[in-house]
């Protein structure tokens, strides 16, 4: 390959998540070109990323506008993104990699002149398609959020080849910034990095609470210092938290760096504690350790920093993480992390020591990120507890869409293992901690899915007769809507449903005898992930292989 591009028109957090992608591409193709298309006030991220040869930035907010108007016709909206994009378009690329899950990144993508395309397009009848499963699985991770344990780092690995490479983010730090960050945090530590704000109010720990765990950790480490870092529209908050801690010994440099310096800064600190933040993943990315308090829309579960051995913290409240739409009026969530039980597990962690015996939390967990078998992220919890329906399913899902998506073969034994270990669960007592219905139900989306797999059949053999044609479809429609009933009326069963519902309106269109297998694979993958979930929830170990293109 001569030129790959990525195109990642989203916020600073979300390029340095980009960082594994790119030098996984430069290490699987080292004499490519490799460009990064960016939003213009972020350029300063890319230009830190590893292995990048070329920037292009873009003034992505106008560009949504454009594309939005609704009173502007499609060839005036045409024009104007043409004009965006007249270089860009100048370049041939070998491939473009699209992580930028709107319908502006689609449009800019079908301006481009690119051999192939991965991820969010547009259909010749300009229609948004996903033409990638990792990236398709995005559409059911944010819908059904409590059951996904897939990083989102993974799902673009993933689409690009990059399954399973280990590799944590990474950027690199001008030694301008370092020399500034030595001026700005002289004497010695330890020092614990602060990030009062979140790219949402919804996604951040109150600045009361931050104040309650800066307090009681100063009264057990008194030399600490408290940088607090952020930008320009947080100084108020900055002001609200060391008005509260009279006692702490604050840095204060928010409003006062730019990326680079703000990543130098973060370089000379023992820790990070934050909210979900980007400015975790760039802690993460110099190497020091971060500690991130998830709240509201928040899960660690797509968003934790995608290195080994860093920390998050997230409530087990029934309805954790916030859907999208939804406006919370009683954020009890962040009422379950203690600031005094924090106090003690920043100490440890400053102090070197270990953190097992902490006490656990009664309505939260603290969970580690680690590289699994596979190579993916995942979390996991530091102390066992009883399990919650979805905990148990969260780990079946996660290996039957990993076989779905990238062929990894699904092995029950280590899933029973993680349950057994985190949960303290057997595998005979899976039944038992399960809603009675869902073997049932589960049974019932198997035989639909088999009848539908029998009308492709019939559909195959008609050739072209419209009536039988029509009727047969008329039947899919039907057999599909029974099995999205399923799946709406138990929650713990959506994903199968979701997935489904994605699988078959990304299917391309083609000839009868093409649409006609590929739509018998879509069924014949729910029937596997079903066959996975029954088999886990019987302690059935006898789950037979998957066979390439259908059901087992």
């Amino acid at each position: 390959m001569k030129d790959i591009a990525i195109l990642n028109l989203t916020r600073f957090g979300d390029l340095v998540q980009t960082s594994p992608i790119v030098i996984g591409l430069r290490k699987r193709h080292p004499a490519a070109k490799i460009h990064l298309i960016v939003k213009r006030r972020f350029r300063a991220v890319a230009e830190m990323l590893p292995d990048v040869d070329a920037i292009h930035e873009l003034d992505g907010d106008a560009l949504a506008r454009i594309v939005s108007q609704p009173d502007m016709g499609f060839v005036e909206r045409f024009r104007k993104v043409r004009e965006m994009v007249d270089r860009l378009a100048e370049i041939h690329f070998d491939v473009v990699y699209n992580f930028t899950h709107s319908r502006a990144s689609a449009v800019l993508l079908s301006l481009l002149d690119t051999e192939r395309t991965t991820g969010f397009t547009l259909d010749r009848n300009g229609q948004r398609r996903v033409d990638n499963k990792w990236l398709r699985h995005i559409a059911t991770l944010v819908r059904a959020r409590r059951l996904s344990r897939f990083n989102l780092v993974d799902l673009y690995l993933g689409a690009a080849g990059l399954c399973g490479s280990r590799v944590p983010v990474s950027v690199h730090v001008p030694e301008p910034a370092r020399t500034f960050a030595a001026e700005q945090l002289p004497g010695p530590g330890p020092r614990v990095a602060i990030q009062l704000g979140a790219s949402t109010d919804t996604k951040t720990w109150s600045v009361g609470r931050f104040a309650e765990t800066l307090n009681h950790l100063t009264q057990r480490i008194p030399s600490a210092r408290i940088v607090l870092v952020g930008v320009a529209a947080e100084v108020e908050q900055a002001r609200k938290l060391r008005d509260a801690c009279p006692g702490v010994w604050f840095e204060d440099l928010v409003g006062k760096t730019s990326i680079d310096e703000l990543a130098a800064v973060l370089e000379r600190a023992q820790l990070l504690l934050t909210s979900d933040t980007g400015t975790m993943h760039l802690a993460a990315a110099v190497g020091t350790t971060t500690c991130s308090v998830f709240v509201g829309l928040g899960t660690p579960y797509e968003t934790a920093v995608y290195a080994e051995d860093h920390w998050a913290l997230m409530s087990r409240i029934s309805c954790a993480p916030c859907g999208y739409s939804i406006k919370c009026g009683h954020t009890v969530c962040h009422e379950d992390i203690p600031p005094q039980w924090l106090a003690e597990f920043v100490q440890r962690l400053l102090e070197h020591k270990p953190v097992d015996d902490l006490s656990s939390l009664p309505r939260a967990d603290l969970l580690r990120t680690h590289f699994d078998e596979n190579g993916l992220l995942e979390l996991v919890p530091l102390h066992p507890r009883e399990p919650e329906p979805q905990d148990l399913l969260a780990l079946a899902y996660r290996a039957a869409f990993l076989e779905s998506i990238e062929g990894v073969a699904v092995q029950l034994e280590p899933i029973w293992q993680r349950a057994q270990i985190r949960f303290g669960i057997q595998p005979e007592k899976w039944r038992k901690a399960l809603p009675s219905s869902l073997p049932g139900q589960l049974q019932r989306m198997d035989e639909i899915a088999r009848h539908a797999e029998d009308i492709v059949s019939r559909l195959e053999d008609l050739g072209d007769q419209p009536a039988e044609l029509r009727e047969g479809s008329k039947s899919l429609r039907e057999t599909d809507e029974a099995i999205y009933a399923i799946a709406r009326s138990e929650p713990l069963l959506a994903p199968l449903g979701l997935a489904h519902e994605s699988e078959l309106e990304d299917l391309p269109d083609a000839d009868l005898p093409t649409l006609a297998w590929m739509s018998r694979c879509v069924y014949g993958s729910l029937r596997r992930r079903v066959a996975v979930l029954r088999h886990l929830i019987e302690a059935d170990r006898s789950l037979p292989l998957v066979q390439e293109g259908g059901s087992t």
